[in-house]
């Protein structure tokens, strides 16, 4: 899926620039993303020589085919981050235009684009793939351990990575921008007849973020995992689905009811009646 957002459009109106976590942002550069100064400066200069056209614009995409490979030793995993095919806006983008120089200054993965909550990994590169007839982009990501000075009860990294080797937080999402593109021309489309519904193809491409996100499945796989394991502010954060809240009997009152069906003579009416029930059953009489 994707979402495109205009140049001068902030990624979330309520989401102020002070509330971004500052221990690993400096300000907010274009489109309200959060940043290292560095990259805010570049990344002006960079979109002053690019088209005034809402083309050229910060796009969002989650796919699907999310995580092609775990590495629970190394606490990573490496997922597909794009692929070649036409996405919800008719566009391609070409695996072989990533430039990935921005983001490189600042290899954070956050969760679901969540810059207000503590990132939960790190990337370690980016590289083209190919896999049969899919061509793509494939990252690797790193959930760093617990740090010993950590005081909060939970570690976000370990919450995503279980979460990942769940099948739950299966999807990756990109933020980029587009830098050079072009409408199938007709030798392409006579070459191969499905670019005939292409609108773009994106030749070259600034990746500017990615994200852990969480996709839709088995509904109730989610909601059996997200009973047990995940805090009620990433259910929200994530959209699952919510647990249903679950009738509760209380201790005492479990206690009081043995103590009444235990009681003194009540016990031996009880075994003579469950016996005599047997008893006229294996003699076939009906109750």
């Amino acid at each position: 899926m994707i979402h495109p957002l205009a140049k001068g459009e902030r990624l979330n109106k309520e989401n102020a620039m002070s509330t971004f976590m500052k221990t690993h942002f400096d300000t907010e550069g274009p489109f309200g993303l959060p940043m290292k100064d560095a990259q805010a400066r570049t990344l002006e200069q960079r979109l002053k020589a690019l088209p005034d056209d809402d083309a050229f614009t910060l796009r969002r995409c989650a796919f699907e085919r999310g995580v092609s490979e775990l590495q629970p030793g190394e606490r990573a995993d490496v997922s597909w981050i794009t692929e070649e095919t036409p996405d919800r806006l008719g566009d391609i983008v070409l695996a072989s235009g990533m430039d990935d120089s921005h983001f490189q200054l600042n290899p954070i993965v956050t969760l679901n684009h969540a810059y207000d909550q503590p990132p939960v990994g790190r990337s370690l590169w980016r590289r083209k793939a190919r896999d049969g007839t899919l061509r793509g982009v494939k990252a690797k990501t790193h959930y760093p351990p617990r740090p010993q000075g950590w005081t909060l009860s939970d570690w976000p990294p370990d919450l995503a990575f279980e979460l990942v080797k769940a099948g739950l937080l299966r999807g990756k999402s990109i933020g980029f921008i587009p830098l050079k593109m072009h409408a199938p021309t007709a030798e392409e489309i006579q070459k191969n007849a499905g670019l005939a519904n292409v609108r773009y193809i994106i030749e070259e491409w600034l990746l500017a973020e990615y994200a852990c996100c969480y996709l839709p499945m088995q509904p109730n796989a989610v909601v059996e995992t997200v009973s047990k394991s995940v805090p009620g502010a990433w259910v929200e954060l994530l959209g699952m689905p919510t647990p249903p809240s679950v009738a509760f009997t209380s201790l005492d009152t479990v206690e009081t009811m043995a103590r009444r069906m235990l009681t003194p003579g009540i016990v031996e009416v009880r075994l003579a009646a469950a016996c005599e029930r047997a008893w006229r059953k294996a003699r076939g009489q009906v109750e």
